[in-house]
């Protein structure tokens, strides 16, 4: 699982190389599924140098990345998040954010083993850091041990959250737990725009709690190993356990987490 984890670490920061290379000129911004939802070319560069990584450590690797593109360029062989092994990227998680110049924005990789992600690495491009974990190895930042943070009441708790693209019904689900948490109350909620990011601020200490709907698995599967490793528990947003068709995520410790679970669902 080493060599997997030193993959992972590798193709993360191969990409983030290249987004730093292009901070200040994100060349060509298109939207997506949404006018809010963007890619640059930037997201599709960074794919590119995560995946030359992967397939040095790997030559039979295959991979499902958010940027389709990077499979026509690259001629990546299209996987499966079922697949017995595949890796899951996400080369620019927080695409808005590196539009606008904030510095929130990350690159994901993560190597999912029958659904499961069993190694996985985020780097955060404006802080220079990178937090990587594997099954039965613990979680690091930059090679130092860390563990969640140890709130057990709402009161004590800084919670971290998103706002989905979708602006109907998922909206009204967002905003109606956000509501909830604020008059819980709470010590206060953090939004970043980078679900890869926030995962690793649970599993640092920086934060106590993370939810989210409107999740594609690029966006958490390696931040799920991560908080994992370091001690957290992690669910779909539902409350069920997480798992590639999870549609968001709650991560917390083992305490915080059912009451976390249990205003989401609330305002469901």
């Amino acid at each position: 699982m080493r060599d997997e984890l030193a993959a992972a670490v590798a193709a993360a920061e191969a990409g983030a190389a290249r987004v730093r290379a292009a901070e200040g000129a994100t060349g060509q911004v298109r939207s997506k599924s949404s006018a809010t939802d963007l890619v640059t070319e930037t997201d599709i560069a960074a794919g590119v140098a995560v995946w030359e990584a992967i397939v040095a450590h790997d030559p039979a690797a295959r991979l499902v990345i958010e940027e389709d593109e990077v499979h026509d360029l690259t001629g990546a062989p299209r996987g499966s998040l079922t697949d017995s092994e595949v890796w899951c990227v996400d080369p620019l998680d927080g695409t808005t954010s590196f539009v606008h110049g904030f510095p929130a924005y990350s690159v994901s990789v993560a190597l999912l083993r029958e659904g499961v992600p069993v190694a996985g690495a985020v780097a955060n491009v404006p802080l220079g850091e990178t937090v990587a974990a594997a099954t039965g190895l613990g979680a690091r930042l930059d090679g130092t041990q860390i563990r969640c943070a140890s709130a057990t009441r709402l009161d004590e708790a800084l919670l971290i959250t998103g706002f989905p693209y979708d602006r109907g019904a998922l909206l009204d689900r967002q905003l109606a737990a956000l509501t909830a948490f604020l008059r819980a109350p709470v010590h206060g909620i953090r939004r970043d725009g980078s679900a890869a990011i926030d995962c690793t601020h649970v599993a640092t200490g920086r934060a106590d709690g993370f939810w989210e709907f409107g999740l594609k698995p690029w966006d958490t599967a390696a931040g799920v190993v991560i908080c994992r490793e370091a001690g957290a528990h992690v669910t779909g947003i539902d409350g069920e356990e997480w798992s590639v068709a999870s549609t968001g995520i709650i991560a917390a410790n083992p305490v915080l987490h059912p009451l976390i679970t249990e205003v989401v669902l609330a305002g469901a």
